[in-house]
């Protein structure tokens, strides 16, 4: 009788197999993880954005009223600027109880709070009698020189 030999373990070919789909899986994985990646930064991106929009239209207006109060500060009587005065003091002070939503709103927030300072403490020299030594405030410049990097570089504080 003829009997076939026994089935030899083929183990150089099953190696090679189990070598391609562990090489399969990980490339799988690779990928998956790649595109989670992205989709993740793609949408912190975008809520940056989406947020910085928000700080500056928020600044802005900050901005639009508080230039508001100064004209009135300006045009009112020497009776009554001490008053408008302590009405600006108290807005840039409000400024800082506002929440930024990005890193690029908090900075924005601070250069505008430095200009504000600066208009009040020039104002109050010019009630004192001290119209010399403070340099022309501009917050509009500042708010603006501030925002322009933001507006550059949206989602540039996102880090995934």
């Amino acid at each position: 009788m003829n009997h076939p030999e026994p089935d030899t373990p083929r183990s150089g070919a099953n190696g090679r197999r189990v070598a391609l789909v562990v090489i399969l899986v990980a490339f799988v994985a690779s990928a998956t993880t790649a595109m989670l990646a992205f989709t993740a930064s793609h949408r912190a991106r975008t809520a940056d954005a989406t947020a910085q929009a928000a700080d500056i239209a928020d600044l802005r207006a900050t901005l639009a009223e508080w230039q508001a109060q100064v004209t009135e500060a300006q045009r009112a009587g020497h009776d009554e600027a001490p008053q408008r005065l302590g009405v600006l003091k108290a807005r840039a002070a409000a400024l800082t109880t506002w929440k930024p939503r990005t890193p690029c709103g908090q900075q924005a927030r601070e250069q505008l709070r430095v200009a504000m300072d600066a208009r009040v403490r020039r104002i109050d020299g010019m009630l004192a009698g001290k119209a010399a030594g403070l340099d022309r405030v501009d917050e509009q410049a500042s708010l603006e020189g501030a925002l322009h990097q933001c507006e550059v570089e949206p989602g540039r504080d996102v880090n995934i």
